[in-house]
């Protein structure tokens, strides 16, 4: 990573600060919350001083919708393989954001998304233009943070019986690492106050825009999916093309998501929401081919510096930003509504 001097870099990155939008533009700013992201802070690898830049941007963005964010530290150290294969460990402290709105009690809905990018771990990296200081990381996943600022204004201001909280999770390229650090930070209690996590991961590149449900918690109770069945219905009903793993691959059940910041809150008991974009009916029929375009050599842009980035992706997909941020944030939206805010009259649901 090349050295960067973190005050100037965060001057200059915040007098381009988006604006806030009203509600009903939630969609343009999640698509410029992206683009921004994306542009200002490539190579924000977990331990990089532009994953600290990035941190400090996000934390600042929140504070201003009124939000308190705490910063969580944690050691996301990881292995790199160097010539001749040799591997080394890599010290990286990893910091989460957590934003509350002040006052919070009751059950918990949790938005997540992770923020970081993906360092180069593998000797061959650089030469095949994955990872490192150079990746812009549009969709993976400078989107899922996009969305997750915009419906954060969105509920901002809004009267809620239940609480919703934003977390921004570091560390999620190197193994998981935000995500399991804020499970296991979490006592019994709290742990318990968490009905619901909404997972936020590439929402750009892939074909068909998913909604899943966790496969661990699904498989014990069915019932656990009734937040992926509201996303779909949501969906139906404003005409956005959506849909759910159809189960094609046996080792991922049908309805359910995986291999991102979802399962150690799968794993923990708490039922999930994982929004994703890739095409489950291509290549292994994992969800790791995204696309047949030809413009997406491999047919995927995960962690590529010269795929995964504005020029490309507008040129390959034009009009694809606005138009998932847009989708995306108008479904959850009404779904994070109707769990935390109770109609007029009524109490809240019970979930």
């Amino acid at each position: 990573m090349r050295p960067l001097l973190l005050v100037p870099l965060l001057a200059a990155c915040l007098q381009g600060t988006p604006a806030l939008a009203a509600p009903e533009e939630a969609g343009l700013l999640a698509a410029r919350e992206m683009r921004h992201l994306a542009a200002t802070f490539p190579g924000r690898s977990v331990g990089t001083q532009r994953a600290g830049a990035a941190a400090e941007y996000l934390a600042r963005r929140l504070t201003r919708m009124g939000y308190v964010v705490e910063r969580q530290a944690f050691d996301s150290s990881y292995t790199v393989e160097k010539p001749g294969a040799e591997k080394l460990s890599q010290p990286a402290e990893g910091i989460n954001l957590i934003a509350r709105r002040p006052g919070g009690s009751g059950p918990v809905v949790l938005v997540g998304a992770h923020y970081d990018s993906r360092p180069v771990r593998k000797a061959d990296d650089a030469r095949q233009h994955i990872g490192g200081a150079a990746l812009a990381g549009l969709d993976d996943n400078a989107s899922g943070v996009g969305v997750a600022l915009a419906l954060a204004e969105r509920l901002a201001a809004k009267p809620l019986q239940h609480e919703v909280r934003f977390v921004l999770f570091s560390g999620e390229e190197v193994g998981l690492k935000g995500s399991r650090a804020y499970v296991d930070s979490l006592a019994a209690e709290e742990r318990a106050r968490v009905r619901l996590m909404i997972n936020l991961d590439s929402l750009i590149t892939g074909d068909r825009l998913y909604f899943h449900a966790g496969p661990k918690t699904v498989s014990a109770n069915p019932a656990a999916g009734f937040a992926r069945d509201m996303a779909l219905e949501i969906a139906r009903a404003r005409h956005i093309k959506a849909e759910t793993n159809p189960g094609l691959n046996p080792k991922y059940p049908a309805g359910t998501g995986c291999c991102s910041d979802l399962e150690p809150f799968d794993e923990a008991g708490i039922p999930v929401l994982a929004v994703e974009a890739t095409n489950w009916t291509l290549g292994e029929r994992d969800g790791y081919t995204q696309t047949d375009r030809p413009g997406i050599p491999g047919g995927m842009s995960w962690h590529k510096t010269d795929v995964d980035k504005a020029e490309v992706i507008d040129r390959v997909l034009p009009g694809r930003v606005e138009q998932r941020a847009r989708e995306v944030t108008e479904v959850l939206g009404t779904l994070l509504e109707r769990l935390a805010r109770p109609a007029k009259g009524q109490g809240a649901p019970d979930f």
